[in-house]
């Protein structure tokens, strides 16, 4: 499996760091050895609609591997506020950088 993967960003929810129509690179290997930390860019599974992806910020981690995930602009995101916590497993990867 190779460790980078491309997905592209289809809503305003991350505004202003992530605009409609960016592409972000994403490290699926980031959290192998550490777990995710607050304030990642992460790519997750959609908990309501599994073969879609959201790009989220972690706002908090739990050791039982818990993850809540947020949006930075918060009235236009669909996020751990409406969904709830999110397994750890769902996490594709971390971001590592915006392509335009």
């Amino acid at each position: 499996m190779f460790p980078l993967r491309r997905f592209r960003v289809e809503d305003d929810s991350m505004r202003p760091a992530l605009e409609p129509g960016d592409y972000v690179l994403v490290n699926r290997w980031a959290y192998k050895f550490r777990p995710p930390a607050k304030g990642d860019l992460v790519v997750v599974r959609d908990p309501e609609t599994p073969d879609r992806f959201l790009v989220k910020r972690v706002s908090d981690a739990s050791d039982a591997g818990e993850i809540r995930v947020v949006g930075d602009n918060s009235n236009r995101s669909r996020d751990s506020r409406s969904f709830g916590p999110i397994d750890h497993l769902e996490i594709i990867g971390k971001v590592w950088i915006r392509l335009r």
